[in-house]
């Protein structure tokens, strides 16, 4: 009898242990750092696969949060579910008053208690581990601790509302990309009504490499609406696997499902901003000054040699195409570099850098020649130009001192 890798066998036992099992695999595959890039990339398979809840549940539940309003907002609703995944699924319907098709998330039965059940399972068995070893009790840790932040997020569909509409806001006005309206009258903590999208998921590679469309333009807007979320935001869609992402019929790429977000703050973002440049300059020294500046690595740390690492990191993606870059000796080599210099893991720097390897990957289906570092460089060091130069650098001070002065009014 053959062997199964351990990969596929903790694949296989998150699948069938239930849906918040499944969500913890979701959540798994975001981290690299804690369980390797191989069972990462195998858990990533977690997308819209999961076995569906029964049309009779979805039917109750819609009555039970419509009520007798149900026939009166609704011409139609098809029961089959369009999409299913661990905490909710989607069907689709349409709106009586204008004929208007729409996206229906319905949280599925008792998934709150599920997930709560669960998280205090894990809990649980780390209170064991612990016993024989405090390593993997902390990486458990962080486990659970990722888990209950994505939970809370996501079992609240009036929050996931909130950050479509957020992203919306933020990205009104930029080429080539287009989120969905929230119909917040007909939503609910258990109920997400959205604009239906129309349009091919990425997920169908074989459809998207045969549109009338420029990809190559499709591409370089995908990777545009990343830097402009992560960089002028600091608020951007961190699930952004090809199944979340729809070529619409104008060429547009459509955002869905908006459950987890990353949030960057504005210190941060431009630590990471200037690290990027320095980066796609070159300038290695510079890069392991900044990771000690903005903390991302001990003070006492040795700069020659974090530089040779950063430069050992950066010559593999700058200035060479993304199909000529392994993925896989990336990651390895970040993680080497994590362990070796005990270089910050701050959970939004992880889904940074994992969407960024997303959206680069999309980015591949529709362009194999994609540069993810040459369709960037313009666009960050003219944002650089107002956010991080001497000037942005002296107006930024004068903000924080004047805001000081106020907070420490207030507080007297």
């Amino acid at each position: 009898m053959a062997l199964i890798s351990k990969e596929k066998a903790v694949f296989h036992f998150l699948k069938f242990a239930g849906p918040s099992f499944i969500k913890l695999g979701q959540v798994l595959s975001t981290r690299p750092d804690l369980v390797g890039d191989s069972l990462s990339k195998t858990l990533a398979k977690f997308q819209d696969k999961v076995e569906p809840f029964s049309s009779k549940k979805a039917a109750s539940i819609l009555q039970k949060e419509f009520g007798s309003n149900l026939d009166e907002i609704f011409n139609e609703i098809d029961l089959k579910p369009v999409a299913s995944a661990s905490i909710a699924q989607v069907h689709q319907g349409v709106l009586k008053e204008n004929g208007q098709k729409v996206a229906i998330k319905i949280l599925r039965p008792d998934i709150a208690k599920t997930v709560s059940r669960d998280i205090r399972t894990l809990d649980l068995l780390i209170f064991f581990i612990r016993i024989f070893s405090k390593f993997l009790a902390k990486t458990l840790g962080d486990i659970s601790a990722l888990l209950k932040s994505v939970s809370n997020s996501e079992l609240d569909l009036l929050l996931e509302a909130s950050n479509a509409s957020k992203i919306k806001e933020n990205l009104k006005g930029l080429k080539g990309i287009y989120v969905p309206d929230v119909l917040w009258q007909h939503s609910s903590s258990k109920i997400l009504v959205l604009e239906w999208l129309e349009g091919t998921a990425f997920s169908d590679s074989e459809e998207i490499t045969k549109s009338k469309f420029d990809r190559k333009e499709i591409a370089k807007n995908l990777v545009i609406s990343y830097f402009h979320q992560v960089y002028i935001d600091g608020f951007f869609h961190a699930d952004m696997h090809p199944g979340n992402l729809i070529l619409l019929k104008n060429g547009d790429i459509g955002l869905i499902d908006f459950g987890i977000v990353g949030k960057i703050d504005k210190r941060t973002r431009n630590c990471v901003a200037e690290i990027l440049i320095a980066y796609l300059n070159k300038n290695y020294d510079q890069v392991a000054k900044l990771h000690i500046s903005g903390n991302l690595v001990p003070k006492d740390i040795n700069v020659d040699e974090l530089a040779i690492s950063c430069r050992k990191i950066g010559e593999t993606i700058v200035g060479a195409n993304v199909k000529d870059v392994s993925a896989a000796k990336l990651l390895a080599s970040l993680l080497m570099m994590t362990k070796k210099y005990n270089v910050s893991t701050k959970p939004e720097l992880l889904l940074l850098q994992k969407t960024a390897l997303l959206v680069e990957g999309v980015g591949v289906i529709l362009d194999p020649n994609l540069n993810m570092w040459d369709l960037s460089r313009p666009w960050v060091e003219n944002w650089a130009k107002s956010n991080i130069g001497f000037d942005a650098k002296i107006k930024d001070f004068v903000i924080d001192f004047v805001d000081f002065l106020k907070n420490y009014q207030s507080n007297r």
